[in-house]
Parts: structure tokens; sequence; C-alpha cells
């Protein structure tokens, strides 16, 4: 039952990231593909960070929303949390959080904000997961996605429902 609710729940962050998409004349082009693939991405790597934290930490594993516990952590204490996590996990900084982006959404320039976030995972993981090309070059984890949006004053509004609906499964983790 789990799996068929976690299966029915993927596809209906794709079917839905899938309709943000076509909303904005992405539908079914090579944008659209990157958009989702670093869009699920983000969202796993969020839910990861999550349960591997609370494997760490009894207090978030019991806490009733372990992103508020978290918050409360001095910046020594996280990091000393970060520290205690396998070495070939994902680390996210507080402001990486889908609920900080959450709450950050109404903001002026937020798709830049939304971008910036997914850089700043990217080179904060990079020894972690970072793939070089067969020249040797680095391949980045995320790209600006809001840049695939011509129209700069539509991106805010092309990003808000993208963090929405990844938002969405949120209270399941």
């Amino acid at each position: 039952m789990v799996t068929q609710d976690f299966t029915a729940q993927t596809k209906e962050l794709i079917d839905n990231l899938k309709g943000v998409c076509n909303s904005y004349g992405l539908g079914n082009s090579g944008n659209e593909f990157k958009i989702i693939t670093q869009v699920f991405l983000y969202k796993f790597m969020n839910d990861k960070f999550g349960y591997e934290v609370k494997q760490i930490d009894a207090k978030l594993s019991k806490a009733e929303n372990w992103e508020q516990e978290i918050a409360k952590y001095t910046d020594k204490e996280y990091t000393m949390l970060l520290n205690k996590m396998s070495p070939d996990s994902a680390k996210l900084k507080r402001e990486h959080f889908l609920s900080y982006l959450h709450n950050k959404q109404n903001q002026e320039e937020f798709a830049k904000l939304f971008d910036d976030t997914l850089r700043d995972i990217a080179i904060f993981n990079n020894d972690i997961f970072s793939v070089k090309t067969e020249g040797g070059t680095k391949v980045k984890l995320f790209d600006d996605l809001s840049t695939s949006i011509t129209d700069a004053s539509k991106r805010d509004s092309f990003c808000r429902p993208i963090l929405t609906i990844s938002d969405f499964l949120i209270k399941n983790n």
C-alpha cells in the first residue's frame, strides 16, 4: 500500500509539473524534461536529507516537524549534524529546504532565489555529486530553471507553482 501511495504521488508530481510547463509553452520540450528531472531531484534530496537526519538525531525523529526542530539548532549543532551524515549523502543548508523556499515564494525575484538555491546545493555538494565529462569538465547538478522562460517578467510566476507542487509531499516525510 505504501508503494502504491508513493507511486501515485510521484505520478501526480510529474503530471502537475508537466501541466505547469505546458502552461508556459514548454510542453514536450527538452526544457520540460530538464525541469521535471531537476525538480524531482531537488524534492528527492530534501526528502532523503530529512530521512537521514532523523536517523542520526532521535530528537528530530520524534519531532512533529523536523524542519522546525532543526531550525532551533545553533550553527555549531547543525554543522555537527552534517558531519555525522554519511560521506556520500547530500548535505543541505537550512535555506535549501523546500519549506524555506515555500515561505519565501511571495517575495520579489523569487525565481532568482529558486535558481540560486539549486545552484548553491550543487556547489555545496560538488565533491559528492560532481560528474565530469570525458574532457574533465564538471557537469552542474542543477541548471537555472527559471531561464527556460524567455519573458523574465513571468519567471517568478513560473517558479511558484513548481515549488508548491514539489512541496505537496512534504507532509508525508
